[in-house]
């Protein structure tokens, strides 16, 4: 069985595509004894701009595999980063699935990113997460702040500053001293508020 350990919010470094790059990340979450799962991708293009590609579904176990099953897709697009994202389509997705396997290295690999474009991606960033809690994901060569920001349950934010910053070394997270300037992805937490 798939133990609750499993549960969390899991998201992959940066992967550089042929005309720019994406970042995967994935809530899996238990309801009622099942787990679900929404995963997120934002891919950059140089020529197109932003795309975000939701899928929310559920998880089913075949032998050894943990596999993603699609219920709901669609994509929202933005030209500029900071613009409203504009819903470009829901599509069909109920025939696609994803698998999650441990590599050698105890870390969770998603068989391809959500369009198909790459394949077994690592999942490299495994935080602690309660499913509908704000978590952003900081990314680089975006303004600072609130609008680097791209992540999980991140509306009625009101512009608050977020609550916590995650400690990948610790595994933990920890109080927010302000917001890092690291190559690597930086994460934050807000506190959950009823507009979530």
């Amino acid at each position: 069985m798939v133990g609750k350990s499993l549960e969390g919010l899991y998201f992959s470094d940066r992967q550089t595509t042929e005309n720019g790059y994406l970042v995967i990340g994935i809530e899996i979450f238990q309801e009622k004894g099942k787990f679900f799962y929404n995963a997120q991708e934002l891919r950059f293009k140089k020529t197109l701009g932003w795309e975000e590609v939701l899928f929310v579904g559920k998880i089913t176990l075949v032998g050894e595999e943990t596999i993603l099953v699609p219920e709901g897709c669609q994509i929202r697009a933005m030209k500029e980063w900071g613009e409203k994202l504009a819903l470009l389509r829901r599509f069909d997705c109920d025939h696609l699935q994803f698998s999650l396997k441990k590599n050698k290295s105890n870390v969770w690999v998603v068989s391809e990113s959500l369009l198909g474009t790459l394949e077994h991606i690592p999942l490299v960033y495994a935080l602690e997460h309660s499913a509908g809690n704000p978590v952003g994901v900081q990314l680089t060569g975006l303004p600072e702040g609130r609008e680097g920001i791209w992540g999980f349950h991140l509306n009625g934010l009101g512009g608050k500053n977020p609550e916590k910053t995650w400690n990948p070394s610790k595994g933990q997270w920890e109080p927010f001293r302000g917001y890092g300037m690291s190559e690597e992805l930086q994460f934050y937490r807000w506190k959950r508020t009823f507009s979530n």
